[in-house]
This record gives C-alpha cells, sequence and structure tokens, in this order.
C-alpha cells in the first residue's frame, strides 16, 4: 500500500486533518528554520562583535606593554652607566662652565629598596649668576648618569644684581647587581 493510497482511504474529515497538519508543519518550518538561523547568526555576530572588542582591548594593551618596555629599558640603560665620583664630577662640570664650588660635602650612602644605593653630595656655590647656575644644573641633569638635583636652596646675594648664593645635594644612585649562586659561593670561601 503506497502513500497516496493510505490517504484515499482516510475519511474526508481525516484527510482534512492531515492536509491542515502538513500545512502547519510546512509553515512553521518556512517561519522556524529562518527564524532559528537568524538568531544563530545573531549570535555569531554578537560574538564576533565581542571578539572584535577584546582584539582593540588586546591591541591597546600591546602599545601600552610596548611604551612600558620602552621606558623600562630607557630606565635600565641610564643604570647601566654607573655614576662617577661626584666630588670629581662636579669639579669637572663646573671647570667646563668656568663656575667655582668653594664647598664640597660627600654624605653617607644611603640604601633604596633591595636594588638601589644613593651616593649623595651637598655642594655650596657663591656669587653665581643665573644663567651659569642654570647650565650647570642642565649639564648634571642631562649627564647620562643616574643623577639628579635632590635639594636646592638660592638665595640673593648681597654684592650685586645677578649674584646668588645656591646650595645645592646631588645624588647618584648606583645599581647593585645580582650575585650568581657561583660568584656568592665563591666569595665566602
Amino acid at each position: 500500500m503506497s502513500l497516496a493510497e493510505k490517504i484515499d482511504s482516510l475519511e474526508e474529515r481525516e484527510r482534512q486533518l492531515l492536509f491542515i497538519f502538513v500545512g502547519v508543519l510546512a509553515l512553521m518550518l518556512l517561519v522556524l528554520i529562518p527564524f532559528l538561523l537568524r538568531l544563530s547568526v545573531s549570535e555569531q555576530a554578537e560574538e564576533n562583535e565581542r571578539l572584535r572588542e577584546l582584539i582593540g582591548a588586546i591591541d591597546d594593551e600591546r602599545l601600552t606593554l610596548g611604551r612600558r618596555k620602552a621606558e623600562s629599558e630607557r630606565v635600565e640603560a641610564r643604570y647601566k652607566r654607573k655614576a662617577p665620583a661626584l666630588a670629581s664630577f662636579l669639579a669637572s662640570t663646573a671647570d667646563a662652565l668656568e663656575v667655582e664650588i668653594p664647598e664640597t660635602q660627600d654624605r653617607s650612602t644611603t640604601p633604596h629598596g633591595k636594588k638601589f644605593k644613593e651616593r649623595l653630595t651637598h655642594i655650596r656655590l657663591n656669587n653665581i649668576g643665573l644663567l651659569k647656575l642654570s647650565n650647570f644644573m642642565d649639564k648634571i641633569e642631562n649627564s647620562g648618569y643616574p643623577l639628579s638635583i635632590s635639594k636646592l636652596r638660592i638665595r640673593k646675594s648681597n654684592n650685586k644684581d645677578d649674584q646668588y648664593d645656591a646650595e645645592m645635594d646631588i645624588s647618584a644612585f648606583d645599581r647593585e647587581e645580582k650575585k650568581s649562586k657561583s660568584s656568592a659561593s665563591e666569595d665566602e670561601e
């Protein structure tokens, strides 16, 4: 018995219900399948947009990390050059700029954390013009060594218009190199 014969053997009412059922089923398939496909595609689109945002955030962070790494390398390069003895460095810098340093005092070394030590030198400059003073300070800051002027005190000198007395503390920062286990065991012996 074929499908057509089975449908013919049904009563009129059963045949009408069967056709209505097939029609409703076809309509549901025609509406439901595109709806489900659209829903799936929209979920994928949302997922793709979320992934685009994440990739954008990763790219932004990559740029930030690149800047941090460049800054870290710049600082690392600055600390690779060990700062010279401050008194002699300051004297040679002052001589190059025709500045006289009548008084220099080296202060004790101060640890800064586990990796750094600060050497401090206090100097006094008498009767110096502002241009020479600023050139001297600029030469110290831009020396390429890890140096900084940590304290500055300027007073007007009583003698002339452009004459000042200045006192400053110049700090040199030294990075302590990590000792490897083999060199540490050699030091103990």
